[in-house]
């Protein structure tokens, strides 16, 4: 019997090493700027009116509501501002013990998700909304640490650091069949089936991770990282040893349920932030062991490598990923497909199309870069155009709507 998310989709195919008719279209991180804000508009504009037709300004939600709610909402975005069959990050919702207890509340005009433990969150009507919070809670921690700098001496980082991720490591046993049985049906993914049903083979859906190196920046922050790579290496070894995926009942429900592709992020990684013989000692071998975690349990792994990536692609030959996705050349890194495809002759590659260019460009200069992109990397099921960063919150519904059909217009 088929797995119920899985699918046949012109993205999965090429993946899989299957023909396919057309070069399909996959923005990366295509769940954040503006189908990120329509999502959060539309959120909101959802819960408002069930609630006026309800008359109430507090409306208990149970789990079907909230699967429904979920689904419709999916459905409208996949039907209408991104056009299919471009891929989709795994949705999970929250299982009906997460959700027992829950509510939406009115107060003004503003909407909260209170959770059954008496917690609650604020519901943002848009993306104005949105970035007014954000820019008075920037204001009202300003002159404090972010995250790339939190603040703390050298020496605290690297001591909280050991103390939260230096135990010994005992590997997990692979879980049970009942395990992974249970997570299958743990009702996390009722949404992920009523979309797959509704939209069949048009709807890749795809599971993102973080390599172990990626993490090391929300670990340490991003200047006691760069000290602890000179100075504490090998308490970064062990670090990364314990960010090394393993097996878990979750994971292997997701392979059982039919999801096929994992899109790793190596981000902090590249040639502009450290030396190659860094990337070659602390993310060449991690990067290595944690792609064919993956691949050996039957997935195929999209590598995403931010910034400059040009002086590490012999490194990258190495890898054993299915498909490589990288940034696009806008800070003078000369970054450069062509060069890419010429030393990854027989890998799989995304698109590189400039996403802030995508924003402002015209449909036709559109169409242009797409049949330039296909016209380097080949239309022989070795490619994928995509952006090289997340589609930038000014860009319009129309115009994500015409790139991802760009491959189809040429």
């Amino acid at each position: 019997m088929r797995p119920p998310l899985a699918s046949d989709d012109p993205i999965s195919r090429i993946l899989h090493g299957e023909p396919t008719d057309f070069v399909p279209v996959a923005p990366v991180y295509e769940n954040l700027g503006p189908l990120q804000f329509w999502r959060m508009e539309r959120t909101w504009q959802t819960w408002w009116e069930r609630l006026d037709a309800a008359g109430t300004d507090l409306l208990p939600v149970d789990y079907e509501t909230h699967v429904r709610v979920e689904s419709e909402l999916h459905t409208e975005m996949l039907d209408g501002p991104y056009a299919r069959p471009a891929w989709l990050a795994l949705p999970r919702n929250s299982s009906a013990e997460e959700i027992r207890g829950s509510a939406i509340a009115r107060r003004g005009r503003d909407l909260f998700w209170l959770s059954g433990d008496g917690s609650g969150s604020w519901m943002p009507p848009n993306r104005i909304a949105r970035e007014e919070a954000e820019a008075a809670d920037e204001r009202q921690v300003a002159g404090t640490a972010g995250l790339w700098d939190r603040g703390n001496s050298f020496a605290s980082a690297v001591q909280q650091a050991a103390a939260r991720r230096t135990h010994e490591l005992r590997p997990p046993p692979c879980p049970a069949r009942a395990q992974v049985e249970a997570s299958a049906a743990s009702g996390r993914y009722e949404v992920a089936r009523r979309l797959s049903a509704r939209f069949h083979d048009a709807l890749p859906l795809y599971m993102w991770v973080a390599s172990p190196y990626d993490r090391l920046p929300y670990l340490f922050g991003f200047q006691n990282l760069m000290y602890a790579l000179v100075e504490q290496p090998q308490l970064v070894h062990r670090i990364l040893e314990n960010f090394l995926p393993r097996p878990s009942a979750r994971l292997a429900a997701e392979r059982h349920l039919g999801i096929s592709i994992i899109f790793v992020e190596e981000c902090m990684a590249s040639a502009d932030i450290i030396s190659p013989s860094m990337y070659r000692e602390f993310c060449l071998p991690y990067a290595r062991q944690t792609l064919q975690f993956y691949e050996d349990m039957g997935f195929r792994t999209v590598l995403y490598v931010s910034g400059n990536l040009m002086p590490l692609l012999e490194d990258l030959r190495e890898l054993p990923f299915t498909a490589l996705a990288f940034e696009e050349d806008r800070k003078g890194y000369g970054i450069d497909l062509a060069r890419v495809r010429e030393m990854l002759p027989d890998k799989i590659l995304f698109g590189n199309v400039d996403a802030a260019w995508l924003q402002e460009a015209s449909d036709e200069e559109v169409l242009v870069e797409a049949r330039r992109q296909v016209s380097i990397a080949g239309a022989d099921g070795r490619f994928i155009l995509s952006t090289g960063s997340p589609l930038t919150p000014g860009t319009s519904l129309e115009r994500v709507k015409l790139f991802c059909e760009s491959t189809r217009l040429m």
